[in-house]
């Protein structure tokens, strides 16, 4: 797990051990040292791509529920535009109230994603849910196997989408279960929010009517579509042609080649901006996608700016490319994103019109961009980008 999050897990343990409460005020002091594993694990979540400004904890941590009920609480609920995405609920066992009230626990866990699960008042899809149980290790031979059959159970019932399993024993924190350790649970569980925070297309516009059957039978599988053995190779990724099975669509299938989370932050945000905009006639959208970044589908183009040179040396062609692409960034300024990678080999010819493309090295508006320095020193094409970007990247303004 990381570091301050397995600090923190340890530290919780520790502190509630070592401590000489008053007992009416255990509970508090225990929910004092819960915060510290809930904000460890925000961090981890924004680290990997969640906009900081989703995360709520707190009095604002809560999802509809059904029966009745209202709201029910949550540790850390992910909200965008008032739609939750999902929640995480922190779990922890100690030794004594593992033996004597498992019973209780497993069952309050097991309605609690229920009731959240059967609302009908989430905006779409039902958020994905997450569970972090902290065990403490105690002298009981029951509880552990108990537990461990319970939380596989949610997984096979699909009450939990990520569990997170830890076990403090001996000073140590401990993960008995390799498909519940806390990393995969952060990396699968901020995967599946990121997916959920683009999600489908809900309408199909008419300007990308031809790819109906696509959109709608969209569901990040690759197997989906027959790919070209030999891909178009770029800086950051590949492209193959391809073919989407069920329809016969031909089609272009986008894979990064690094599987570094930078990568992978670039990819979510070409898809994240292609879905925002995918309504305007000069973007280039997006199709389908994995849910981890590590592809895309887009429409196949007839050939990019670069290789329509001798055509573009028309004053009216070359006029037409340039408004077109001008209308798609000011639309993308309005919402306060920079492309940061203008240049004739991002710019595609799709159906007659000019779209533009690869949209990796994108600025998000300010205020959600996780890390100032994620960029680096330098970004952009050589012979295409503005001065700025070789010396604040971060700062490039729409000029």
């Amino acid at each position: 797990m990381t570091e301050a999050l397995a600090a923190a897990a340890r530290n919780y343990w520790v502190d509630r051990n070592t401590r000489d409460y008053d007992a009416l005020q255990r509970r508090a002091v225990g929910a004092r040292n819960l915060a510290s594993v809930i904000d460890a694990t925000a961090d981890a979540l924004v680290e990997r791509g969640i906009d900081r400004s989703w995360v709520r904890v707190g009095p604002a941590a809560h999802l509809p529920s059904s029966f009745g009920l209202g709201k029910t609480r949550w540790d850390i609920v992910v909200a965008k535009d008032e739609i939750p995405l999902g929640a995480i609920d922190f779990t922890p066992l100690p030794r004594i109230s593992a033996s004597k009230n498992l019973a209780n626990r497993i069952h309050e866990l097991a309605s609690r994603a229920f009731f959240a699960r059967s609302s009908h008042d989430h905006g779409g899809l039902p958020p994905q849910l997450g569970l972090f149980i902290m065990l403490e290790q105690g002298e009981s031979t029951y509880v552990q196997p108990r537990l461990e059959e319970a939380l596989n159970q949610f997984r096979g019932d699909e009450l939990y989408d990520e569990i997170a399993y830890t076990c403090y024993a001996d000073g140590a924190v401990r993960e008995p279960n390799a498909e519940m350790t806390v990393r995969r649970f952060i990396d699968r569980f901020s995967r599946r929010l990121l997916a959920r925070a683009v999600g489908p297309l809900e309408e199909v516009p008419p300007i990308l009517g031809r790819y109906r059957e696509v959109i709608e039978a969209a569901r990040g599988v690759k197997k989906d579509y027959a790919l070209e053995r030999i891909p178009k190779k770029g800086g950051q990724a590949e492209v193959f042609r391809g073919v989407h099975k069920a329809s016969g669509m031909e089609v272009a299938f986008k894979r990064r080649i690094s599987p570094g989370k930078k990568a992978a932050a670039r990819m979510g945000r070409e898809i994240e901006i292609s879905r925002m905009l995918h309504e305007h006639p000069h973007v280039m959208p997006v199709l389908d996608f994995d849910a981890a970044h590590q592809w895309f589908v887009m429409p196949l183009a007839e050939a990019t700016a670069e290789e329509q040179a001798l055509q573009l040396e028309d004053p009216k062609q070359l006029t037409g490319m340039i408004k077109a692409v001008a209308s798609v960034l000011a639309e993308a300024h309005r919402h306060g994103w920079r492309h940061r990678d203008l240049k004739p080999s991002n710019i595609l010819l799709l159906h007659g019109r000019w779209t533009l493309a690869d949209w990796g090295t994108v600025r998000r508006a300010r205020g959600r961009t996780t890390f100032i320095g994620r960029t680096g020193a330098y970004i952009g094409t050589l012979g295409f980008a503005p001065p700025e970007l070789s010396v604040k990247p971060h700062d490039a303004v729409p000029a």
